[in-house]
C-alpha cells in the first residue's frame, strides 16, 4: 500500500516536531495531517493540514483518523520523574488518548489497515537491566519499574493485541534518551538539554543519583529519520515489529557535563537532589542494542553524543 496520508500526533513536541520537519522535507507529496491542542504558530509548514483537537475526544479522533494511511504517535504528557505522582490521573491522561486513538482506527468502515508507529521509551519498558551489563535488545523481557513505562508498555501490548485481531499494523520504536535541543532548566527530565540550559544561565546542574549512572543517549535527528524508516511498509507476515532505537553505547552523567562543560566553555556547578529519585529507578545503567534496526530497517545513528552537544551549543548562540 502506498503512504499518501499521514496523520501525527505530539507534532507540537520536541520529538514530533523535528519528525514534522524531516519529513515533509524529503516527502513533500505525502499529505501531513498533525493534530494539536493548540496550533497557532504552527502553520508554517507547507502542506501540512493542523487540526485543532484534543485525543481525549472521541469525535475529534474519529475525524483525525479519517483517510489515514498511517499514524506517527509522539503525543504524551507526562515523564518518568512525574508519573508517579497519582496513579489513576496519569493514566487516565496517557493511556485514554492512545486508546482512544485506536478505537477510532478500529471504527474506520472501508478503509484498509493503518500502520502505526509508536514513540515508546527503551529507558522505561525493559526496567533492571542484566547484572553482566549486556545492552537490552528487544527479545528481553519486559518489567518496567515506574508507571511511565508500565504505560508505554501497555500501549505496546494494545497495538500487538491491534495487530493480531487483524484491523492494525504497528511498529513499535524503544527509544533510548533523545536529545538535541535546550530545556527549560526546571524540567525534570532530559539530563543534556536541561544541564546546558542551566550552565548557559550560570546556574548549578541538579543532579538525580550518582555522577556514574549510565544512559544511552540517541540526538532527536537521529530519531527523527528512525520513524522516517519505521513507516515503510512492514513485510508479509511483519504486522507488529519492535526496534531499539539508540546509539548503542552508554555515557555517564560525569561524561556527559563534561562534554557541556566543553561545548560551552563555562564552568559545571552541581547540585545534588532526590527529586522523584524512587519513581524514576534511577538504574545505574540502560544502554540499548540497536542491531535489529541497523539490519531490517536500514537505520543507524549518525550523531555522536560530542558532535550533538557542540550542535546544541551552535544552535543556542
Amino acid at each position: 500500500m502506498t503512504l499518501r496520508k499521514l496523520g501525527i500526533t505530539g507534532a507540537t513536541g520536541l520529538l514530533g516536531g523535528r519528525f514534522l520537519r524531516l519529513w515533509t522535507t524529503e516527502n513533500p507529496d505525502v499529505q501531513v495531517r498533525c493534530l494539536a491542542r493548540h496550533v497557532a504558530g504552527h502553520l508554517e509548514h507547507p502542506g501540512v493540514e493542523w487540526m485543532s483537537g484534543d485525543l481525549m475526544n472521541e469525535a475529534d479522533c474519529a475525524e483525525f483518523v479519517e483517510g489515514l494511511d498511517a499514524v506517527a504517535h509522539f503525543a504524551q504528557s507526562n515523564s518518568p520523574a512525574i508519573s508517579d505522582r497519582h496513579w489513576p490521573s496519569d493514566l487516565v491522561a496517557n493511556i485514554s488518548p492512545a486508546l482512544n486513538l485506536l478505537e477510532a482506527l478500529r471504527k474506520r468502515r472501508g478503509d484498509s489497515a493503518c500502520h502505526f508507529v509508536f514513540a515508546s521509551s527503551g529507558g522505561a519498558v525493559y526496567g533492571r537491566a542484566p547484572a553482566d551489563g549486556v545492552a537490552f535488545r528487544e527479545t528481553d523481557h519486559c518489567q518496567p519499574l515506574n508507571p511511565y513505562g508500565i504505560q508505554k508498555l501497555a500501549v505496546e501490548n494494545y497495538l500487538r493485541t491491534a495487530c493480531e485481531q487483524g484491523w492494525l499494523r504497528a511498529t513499535v520504536l524503544r527509544i533510548s534518551n533523545a536529545y538535541g535541543a535546550l530545556l527549560a532548566a526546571e524540567r525534570r527530565q532530559g539530563l543534556i538539554g536541561v544541564a546546558m540550559a542551566r550552565v548557559l544561565a550560570g546556574q548549578a546542574v541538579k543532579v538525580f543519583g550518582s555522577l556514574e549512572t549510565v544512559r544511552d543517549y540517541v540526538h532527536v535527528d537521529d530519531v527523527a529519520r528512525a520513524f522516517g524508516k519505521g513507516l515503510g511498509i512492514p513485510g508479509e507476515g511483519e504486522n507488529y515489529r519492535v526496534f531499539n532505537i539508540s546509539a548503542g553505547r552508554g555515557h555517564s552523567v560525569a561524561e556527559v557535563l563534561e562534554l557541556i562543560g566543553g561545548a560551552t566553555g563555562r564552568e559545571v556547578r552541581l547540585e545534588q537532589s532526590d527529586f522523584g529519585k524512587a519513581a524514576i529507578g534511577l538504574l545505574p545503567r540502560v544502554v540499548l542494542a540497536n542491531g535489529k534496526a541497523r539490519e531490517e530497517l536500514g537505520w543507524e545513528p549518525e550523531i555522536g553524543l560530542e558532535e550533538g552537544v557542540w550542535r546544541m551549543m551552535r544552535h543556542s548562540e
